[in-house]
């Protein structure tokens, strides 16, 4: 059984209880909702296995994953591929039912964990265990006051830039058989509500606003350099 180093992240569906007690008379179209929404996750998450799917959520790993490019950038491309297919789903659906018109209450969280696992196999089906894959789901029954966040803990939250852990908020848990945890959580609300071709994610909004301040701070004067700028001002004091 070997043992291996991992980020560990599970891509949760908020309010999917709630949605199916309440899609009782529809759990057709309420659980194509919901399967066609995790597809969405699924296919953006490009670079991290699948190990399970979990009824309302999909748990991915990443073998010596980067905890850095998947919290800023391959969490941020799941999290708005959900908002994307939930947004054409209810611009294009004709039905009128229940589950379908509710479907805008569904939203998207995730937690992640940096730590060791081993792969177990069982007949034909391999599945990651370890203390730190009990973690990782233990997370989700947390405290974090948002519908749509990244719960990591300390082992995910240091490997961020300084721009982004300035975005996290600590929390401490006290997690079931685990102990008093120390966590972060990045509130994800706003942070991809642009449309797909548009949608920069939570890393590059911070990237342009760090390049925009040493214009705002007057470090820096904008369009200094342009030739054609230049040549124009020549031409100006010229006439």
């Amino acid at each position: 059984m070997a043992i291996r180093r991992a980020v560990l992240v599970i891509a949760d569906i908020g309010g999917y209880t709630a949605y199916m007690n309440w899609a009782r008379s529809d759990l057709v179209h309420a659980q194509l909702a919901v399967a066609t929404l995790l597809e969405s996750v699924i296919d953006a998450a490009k670079g991290m296995k699948l190990a399970k799917l979990e009824g309302d959520a999909a748990f991915f790993w990443a073998p010596d994953g980067d905890a850095q490019m998947l919290v800023s950038e391959r969490l941020s491309r799941m999290h708005q591929a959900f908002l994307d297919k939930r947004a054409r789903i209810e611009n294009s659906r004709k039905c009128p039912c229940g589950p379908c018109e509710q479907l805008k209450n569904l939203s998207l969280k995730f937690v992640a964990h940096q730590g060791e696992v081993a792969e177990q196999k069982v007949k034909r089906h391999t599945e990651l265990a370890g203390v730190d894959v009990i973690l990782v789901h233990r997370m989700l029954k947390n405290r974090v006051p948002v519908p749509e966040y990244v719960l990591m803990t300390d082992a995910v939250e240091k490997c961020l830039d300084e721009p982004i852990r300035r975005h996290c908020t600590r929390l401490v848990h006290d997690f079931e058989g685990l102990g008093q945890t120390s966590t972060y959580y990045l509130n994800l609300i706003g942070s991809s509500a642009q449309p797909p071709d548009k949608a920069l994610g939570f890393a590059g909004k911070m990237k342009l606003r760090l390049n925009a301040l040493p214009f705002v701070v007057g470090a820096k004067q904008p369009c200094v350099g342009f030739r054609s700028l230049d040549r124009g001002a020549v031409e100006s004091a010229a006439g």
